[in-house]
């Protein structure tokens, strides 16, 4: 065999290598480009997701503001609220002249159509309002959200679309695309697409009657006030003038210098725990007031005043004056005592005055009369004085 015809193969051997190495490169850049298109795909589908979560969220409050405003309304006989054609079902367009939705929310999402809203007895067919017949809500949209290609959830959307979205939500999905599951396992309803297409997303709000802590309008039950806070429209009236005749009994409402609470008939101004002045108190420093409204304190095991108790005011006052007596609240004594005393000594035999050299002051127990003694039990000098103070004791 000639060198030229072995040269020949050898460059074909060589090229054939070549082109399967062209082709294994061109394949690994189609594989790492087609894995970059499905990483931008799944973001632009977070990022659609996200948009459309939060227009569903406000569908979302909408509803539930429409569900446990009309409870009692859904939980009659026959539901019936006004403005709304079918209480059960009511429509976006109805929800916005209600004032529960912004006009500016669309009545579609997009390709995936328009909302449709039902709202269930919980349970069916229970007349209420009561603690055991509760409504329930749920939002769906008319088409599923899937992927164009293979049909299926799209995992990407709904996972954002869920996210931002404050009650519970959920979607369709083999192998049991007839039923939806939700809230971890808490509830499920039957898919509400006639066929039970993949992909039918769904807004749970108050299966199975449970609203979590918060209290409702025209609520059935009896709070106690260990969970979240409550508001009372009573606070968003004029003010209330303490005195005045009030009702319902307990209700709280404003005042001009604080909160009124109504107390046996009359509006009074809330300091703390209504009290009976004198009455057993069981905690000592607890603050509570009257009916009428004056302020009390829990001293000893009963409720005394709390305006006068304590010290009242000093004063000097010369042998035989008499110390005016503090007048005290309920439950208080008025009482008295020398602080301190103070006297000259009268140096001469002709000059009159006590020059003992020692003096001593004392109240009387019941006139509240001040002496003034020297150490021989005679009367101090002229200018004696002894300083008093006073103040409200406990009887």
């Amino acid at each position: 065999m000639s060198r030229t015809a072995s040269f020949s193969r050898g460059r074909r051997r060589q090229q054939g290598t070549t082109l399967v190495i062209v082709v294994i490169v061109l394949t690994i850049i189609a594989i790492a480009g087609l894995g970059l298109a499905r990483s931008q795909i799944r973001t632009a589908g977070e990022r659609a997701g996200l948009v459309m979560g939060s227009a569903v969220d406000a569908v979302s409050d909408a509803v539930n503001e429409y569900r446990t405003k009309n409870v009692a309304a859904l939980t009659a006989a026959v539901p019936t609220v006004v403005g709304f054609a079918n209480a059960m079902a009511p429509t976006l367009t109805e929800l916005k002249a209600a004032g529960y939705l912004n006009v500016n929310v669309s009545n579609t999402l997009g390709d995936y159509g328009a909302y449709s809203v039902a709202i269930t007895k919980s349970p069916l067919g229970c007349v209420g309002p009561s603690s055991t017949c509760n409504v329930w809500s749920r939002i769906h949209l008319a088409n599923p959200i899937v992927e164009k290609g293979t049909g299926q959830p799209d995992v990407s959307v709904l996972s954002a679309l869920i996210s931002r979205i404050k009650e519970s939500a959920s979607y369709s999905t083999q192998p049991t695309p007839a039923t939806i599951v939700g809230g971890n396992g808490a509830w499920s309803i039957p898919n509400p697409d006639g066929t039970n297409r993949v992909g039918m997303f769904v807004v749970v709000a108050g299966l199975g009657g449970v609203d979590g802590a918060w209290l409702r309008v025209q609520d059935p039950r009896n709070p106690d006030f260990r969970g979240p806070s409550v508001t009372a429209i009573q606070f968003d009236t004029l003010h209330k003038v303490i005195g005045q005749a009030c009702t319902p009994q307990g209700a709280f409402a404003s005042a001009a210098n604080g909160m009124a609470y109504c107390n046996a008939g009359v509006w009074v101004l809330y300091n703390g725990a209504v009290a009976t002045p004198g009455g057993a108190c069981t905690t000592d420093g607890a603050m509570g007031h009257s009916a009428a409204g004056a302020s009390l304190l829990c001293v000893g095991g009963l409720w005394r005043d709390h305006l006068t108790y304590g010290f009242q005011s000093p004063g000097y006052y010369a042998h035989n004056d008499i110390v005016p007596q503090p007048a005290c609240g309920t439950g208080l004594t008025p009482r008295a005592v020398i602080s301190s005393v103070s006297a000259s000594v009268i140096i001469g035999a002709n000059n009159p005055g006590n020059n003992t050299g020692s003096f001593q002051a004392d109240i009387n127990a019941s006139t509240w009369r001040v002496r003034i003694i020297g150490s021989d039990g005679s009367q101090a000098g002229t200018n004696a004085r002894a300083l008093v103070t006073t103040f409200c004791a406990v009887t």
